[in-house]
């Protein structure tokens, strides 16, 4: 074989390989926006957004950035969450497994928007409302039939594990137009070991609790307990003919 057949065989194989890694790419960015706008949805019960997803076979990462979560209906903000940038690494041989195991999520820049309003007379946070994430119409469905036993397929039956998700640079908008608040509060690093849906991982739904357990506790620490305490205790007394006696007995016992 000469010198040019060899060039050209050489060219035609990286060819091969590009396409391939390239496939695999585009399977894989599909699969994780996939996952995270339905299943998302699953565990949050909001409308999850996905803005860039680059993936590296020979890398084993997945670098993904501008996700959104929209916040719940009647409150200012669109979104209730913001992400600027989520870095994964995982073990490509469990790609090809029934057990996913991914190595480490780092998520940075978070933000969390925090707001509380007055409807109707009555107090409301959107983020309370969002840790409460249920799904109203599953315990109809459990009481008009009983549940039929499940047909599992062993391509569906994949578990996943994260062995390290990493929280950086998480902040927190704290904000309430009746109460004039308007708060910037930056979180501590938060860190999780463990998580996935396998039967002996952390559940997501669990870690966002201790999540959003932080979040308010942080709220306490710096405004309900911090320098906008005597602020808003002096607005309560102007607002109590605004809101139900039951809201008002609420956010004064808070504020006391």
């Amino acid at each position: 074989m000469n010198k040019k057949k060899i060039i050209i065989s050489f060219l035609v194989i990286a060819g091969l390989i590009f396409l391939i890694l390239d496939f695999l790419s585009y399977k894989v960015n599909k699969i994780v926006k996939d996952v995270l706008i339905n299943k998302g949805k699953d565990v949050l019960c909001q409308q999850v957004v996905v803005g860039n997803i680059d993936t590296s076979i020979l890398g084993s990462s997945i670098k993904i950035s501008n996700i959104e979560i929209r916040n719940l209906e009647g409150f200012k903000n669109k979104n209730i969450i913001q992400i600027k940038n989520i870095n994964t690494d995982f073990d490509l041989k469990s790609v090809f497994t029934n057990n996913i195991v991914v190595n480490s999520i780092n998520i940075d820049g978070a933000s969390l928007y925090y707001e509380l309003i007055l409807d109707k007379k009555d107090i409301k946070d959107n983020v309370s409302a969002f840790k409460a994430c249920q799904k109203p119409n599953d315990k109809k469905v459990e009481d008009k039939a009983p549940a039929k036993p499940e047909q599992t397929n062993k391509k569906d039956n994949k578990t996943f594990v994260v062995k390290q998700l990493v929280l950086n640079n998480t902040s927190l908008k704290v904000s309430s137009e009746f109460l004039d608040i308007s708060k910037d509060i930056n979180l501590n690093k938060m860190s999780f070991n463990n998580v996935g849906n396998a039967e002996t991982a952390n559940k997501f739904k669990d870690v966002l609790k201790m999540i959003f357990d932080n979040v308010l506790l942080s709220i306490n620490n710096e405004i309900i307990q911090g320098d906008l305490k005597d602020k808003i205790k002096s607005k309560l007394k102007n607002l109590r003919t605004k809101m139900s006696p039951e809201s008002y007995r609420k956010l004064e016992k808070s504020f006391r």
